[in-house]
């Protein structure tokens, strides 16, 4: 089914609204503006009493799980798997360490009043640590990444937009993560890094022990500064 693309507009209060709450849920503001959509028109199906309306919704909303949430039946996976993509990231992956990444690391970090700072390259296996401030649990502080399976940053590649994370623990997707037990990874906020190419690499992303609520300003400065780290990526390349 094609998609169709809608603006809506919201006054700055009722937006300051839906993104605290959009960011509390670990969501985009525009997939939770979709959810509540779904929710509606559910709402209203039940009360007309139209079973055939309930049920195309139920397979709408279905999809949309599929599509959109993080981690949910292999999104993550098929992202992670796409052979142009896997040859960049292996391509940086085993290139010579650049100390760029490190201060990219380290600028956004201090930059959101975050103990930790990573520009992460995933593949299908692993999340390596490109550029890393903060970082002191063992073994990952000196392996230099961690393994898939303690990557927050696959969800962010598979979704290519940043992943808002107010408290891991009370995710429905990323709550039996283990880097929340091995890393203390609370709060996460996260871009991708899609270069030029159209290929997501991997994540500049600043890391909480704590739970704290990311704010857009915060998510546009992330931003930038990941697009300062595509740049570096690409001479790298």
């Amino acid at each position: 089914m094609p998609m169709r693309a809608t603006t809506v507009r919201f006054g700055d209060d009722l937006w300051a609204l839906l993104e605290r709450e959009a960011a509390t849920q670990g969501v985009s503001s525009a997939q939770f503006v979709r959810d509540a959509a779904i929710l509606r028109l559910a709402h209203l199906a039940a009360e007309r009493e139209e079973p055939e309306t309930r049920l195309s919704i139920e397979r709408i909303a279905s999809g949309a799980l599929r599509e959109e949430r993080p981690g949910r039946d292999g999104a993550s996976v098929v992202a992670l798997r796409e052979p142009e993509r896997l040859t960049a990231v292996k391509t940086l992956m085993h290139g010579r360490r650049r100390p760029a990444l490190d201060r990219l690391a380290d600028v956004a970090a201090r930059v959101l009043a975050a103990p930790v700072g990573l520009v992460t390259l995933v593949d299908e296996d692993r999340q390596l640590f490109a550029g890393c401030v903060g970082v002191s649990h063992e073994p990952w502080a000196s392996q230099g990444g961690t393994p898939i399976s303690h990557s927050f940053c696959q969800h962010a590649i598979a979704a290519r937009e940043p992943l808002i994370v107010s408290d891991a623990r009370e995710h429905p997707v990323l709550q039996t993560n283990p880097a929340i037990r091995d890393l203390d990874v609370i709060a996460y906020l996260g871009v991708p890094l899609i270069t030029a190419d159209g290929h997501a690499l991997g994540t500049l992303c600043v890391i909480d022990h704590k739970p704290r609520v990311w704010t857009t300003e915060q998510v546009r400065i992330l931003s930038d500064l990941a697009a300062s780290v595509v740049t570096e990526l690409r001479l790298a390349a």
